[in-house]
């Protein structure tokens, strides 16, 4: 039996837990199969009570920041799913356990739903659930009773500020996480973050990337990195990941292993199997070019991504990039900026325009525009484009999208992925 604040989620023999508001949706949960309904002034209250004691056992690693906490959670994930130590994820990508990918509406789900996939979690004997804690899911009390083993802050840039109005309020929410550890109380931050200090907390063990851990060297390749980091001595990584983002996303995912205690010598032999997750600096190779496909979908993450490349030796980079319809419109023109800058020509194009027009979507990206640059409002259009510019020791960079496979337009989920769009091209 399972407890659900939301009607749709009931199945046969589930419980509804209704307040005021809710309270309305009673027929449809008996309708759905609901055997019990339970009324509270207190949702959380009552769902910390009922499921606390089943999923306390689980140490929980919560990763927030406006970039980087996909990949770093993913990399924890992987990692300690190699050494034997049996994790789930929850987060942007879906719910991942044991062999099973289950999609999910929101970074971090309702607390129902939440607590149910801890639940889960627990039921299957996982040791460690590692999951990305959105600043919408801190402020609105998602994640309402839990502690975390181990945090991290990746970093923080303007982002969601149709939600949070203001750069303060989106990082006081973020800030939430740091007086919700237990334990160890880890705290993992970056001090090339501008913002890393207003998260240390003298109530947790603050490692700090830039401080206690050093970054001596790094070696560059197309699809690899060679890191040589000082921790108490120095010592080299091989990884299957580019960019200084992702070394910073390693590192952390890393060190919160070996914070936590796990044998870090299992992982020193595992590393090299490690990837990035779906859509994520995914690489396609094309004749003698190379196709990203990125989630890339800020000013900073744009910049970060287009910044790696740049350095990988190449005749052209060609960039694909929308802005989301609904969302802060004062990025759009910086990421048309930024686009341009390190691109050597730029395809703007829809991403998920939802319910705005597509052409004032595109306005305010070329406001900021400059250089060579066009405009193809179609994706696949945009993406086939792209393909045919390619020549020989070319990039084309599309980004944006990631691992989604849809786009939002209007009130409709159509079904669409870049990696799969960019497979059909090739393929004929």
């Amino acid at each position: 039996m399972k407890i659900w604040t939301n009607s749709k989620y009931i199945e046969e023999n589930d419980t509804f837990l209704c307040d005021d508001k809710t309270i309305k949706y009673l027929f449809d949960a008996v309708s759905n199969g609901a055997s019990k309904i339970i009324y509270t002034k207190d949702k959380n209250k009552y769902l910390y009570e009922a499921y606390y004691n089943k999923i306390k056992d689980l140490i929980l690693i919560g990763i927030t920041g406006t970039n980087g906490k996909t990949t770093t959670s993913y990399l924890i994930y992987q990692m300690l799913n190699k050494i034997g130590v049996k994790t789930s994820y929850i987060g942007t990508i879906g719910f991942y356990i044991n062999n099973d990918i289950y999609n999910l509406d929101n970074t971090t789900p309702s607390m129902d739903l939440l607590y149910n996939l801890l639940l889960i979690s627990a039921n299957k004997k996982c040791k460690v659930v590692v999951m990305e804690v959105s600043s919408h899911a801190l402020k609105q009390d998602r994640v309402y009773g839990l502690l975390f083993d181990a945090i991290c802050v990746t970093n923080i840039t303007e982002d969601h500020l149709d939600y949070h109005k203001t750069l303060d309020d989106y990082i006081l929410s973020k800030k939430k996480l740091i007086n919700m550890t237990r334990g160890k109380k880890i705290c993992m931050l970056n001090k090339f973050d501008k913002y890393y200090k207003k998260f240390i907390s003298k109530k947790n063990k603050n490692i700090i990337i830039g401080k206690n851990i050093k970054i001596k060297k790094v070696k560059n390749k197309l699809d690899s990195t060679t890191i040589y980091v000082k921790d108490k001595k120095q010592k080299k990584y091989n990884i299957k990941l580019i960019g200084m983002f992702n070394i910073y996303n390693f590192l952390c995912a890393y060190f919160i292993i070996k914070s936590l205690g796990y044998d870090i010598n299992l992982v020193d032999n595992i590393l090299e199997k490690i990837k990035e997750p779906s859509g994520r600096m995914q690489k396609i190779d094309y004749k003698e070019n190379v196709i990203f496909i990125d989630y890339a979908h800020t000013p900073d993450a744009v910049k970060n991504v287009l910044k790696t490349v740049r350095k990988i030796k190449n005749k052209k980079i060609i960039t694909i990039i929308g802005c989301g319809g609904n969302r802060e419109k004062e990025k759009r023109p910086i990421m048309a900026n930024i686009a341009c800058k390190y691109s050597n020509e730029v395809i703007f194009t829809n991403d998920n325009p939802r319910y705005e027009d597509e052409k004032e979507i595109i306005e305010d990206m070329i406001k900021g525009a400059f250089g060579k640059y066009k405009i193809i409002y179609d994706r696949y259009d945009a993406i086939k484009e792209g393909i045919e510019m390619l020549d020989k020791k070319m990039i084309l960079m599309i980004l944006g999208k990631g691992h989604e496979d849809y786009q939002i337009i209007g009130d409709k989920k159509l079904y669409f992925s870049d990696a799969k769009t960019v497979e059909e091209i090739i393929s004929n």
